[in-house]
């Protein structure tokens, strides 16, 4: 049997990076495709037509109009808190994880190791383990049900730290530092006026992760806020589509919330992940290659 010319180009290194790639695009891939399909066709389409048959701007009209006008617009409410939460975590996490890595990976702090092995047990232990005593300390502090209660718990992301601590640790230059020092720039003013404004790459890659952590937090959410008002988006939309035949068709319910309202609702909270990423690949890639080189 002959080999097809353009599989004899490629190393058999490259065939299997290749065919892995192809392998994902289309398990990964083709859903995320689909989803965006399926909202521009009505419920009765998805098990009539071919998957990938593109619907109507009507039917993903009406379905917008079905979603976003429930209870006078709740979902922008539910978007807005998301937004706030979001942004709120994301720079209390910048705030604090980026000084915490330089501190770790430039001063000779006592009990550094043990920080860090402290660091790694956090990132490697289950969400769901510390939300009962996070739950009990915002109650202590009387910030549970509050937008700042879940800021603050949100923004605890060790990953950050760790990330920081990798990234100044190989890639900031020790002369740089070293010169600063002999200028006389202490810490304070050599993290500000040197390492922070070298360090782009890593404020992306923080704050992109610390971004989709937080747009896609649930279970914080979940326990944390019972105010309808204060809900974010993931938690919000469970809540609605829980209550309607959008998910579980046995519940009745006179609120127009169908499949095709529960597919929109899946692309409005994953949609402003993947603009984000678009957007910041570049710096993210950056990052995330920066770690890999010895400054």
């Amino acid at each position: 049997m002959r080999i097809p010319l353009f599989i004899r180009r490629y190393t058999p290194g490259q065939f299997v990076i290749h065919a892995v790639l192809a392998f994902a695009l289309v398990i990964y891939g083709l859903p995320l495709l689909w989803l965006f399909i399926a909202s521009t066709r009505t419920e009765s389409s998805m098990y009539s037509d071919p998957p990938l048959m593109l619907g109507s701007w009507h039917a993903l009209k009406q379905a917008w109009d079905n979603l976003a006008g429930y209870n006078d617009f709740q979902m922008l409410v539910w978007a807005k808190n998301s937004i706030i939460y979001t942004l709120g975590s994301v720079s209390l996490t910048l705030a604090s994880c980026i000084p915490a890595g330089y501190v770790l990976a430039i001063a000779k702090v006592p009990g550094r190791r043990f920080i860090l092995i402290m660091t790694l047990v956090a990132m490697i232990t289950p969400s769901q383990a510390i939300v009962l005593p996070i739950f009990l300390e915002m109650t202590l502090l009387g910030l549970v049900n509050t937008y700042f209660g879940l800021i603050i718990a949100s923004a605890f992301f060790p990953f950050g730290v760790y990330l920081s601590y990798i990234y100044f640790t190989t890639s900031m230059p020790l002369s740089v530092i070293e010169s600063a020092r002999i200028d006389g720039c202490g810490h304070f003013k050599t993290f500000f006026r040197i390492a922070l404004p070298m360090s782009k790459p890593l404020i992306a890659l923080v704050s992109f992760f610390s971004f989709v952590n937080n747009w896609n937090n649930y279970f914080l959410a979940f326990v944390l806020i019972s105010d309808d008002s204060k809900l974010n988006l993931p938690v919000g939309l469970t809540a609605l589509l829980s209550s309607t035949g959008a998910i579980n068709p046995r519940t009745a319910s006179n609120i127009p919330i169908g499949l095709q309202e529960a597919i929109l609702a899946a692309i409005i909270v994953v949609l402003p992940i993947i603009l984000i990423f678009l957007a910041s690949q570049k710096h993210v890639r950056s990052g995330l290659n920066a770690g890999a080189e010895k400054g």
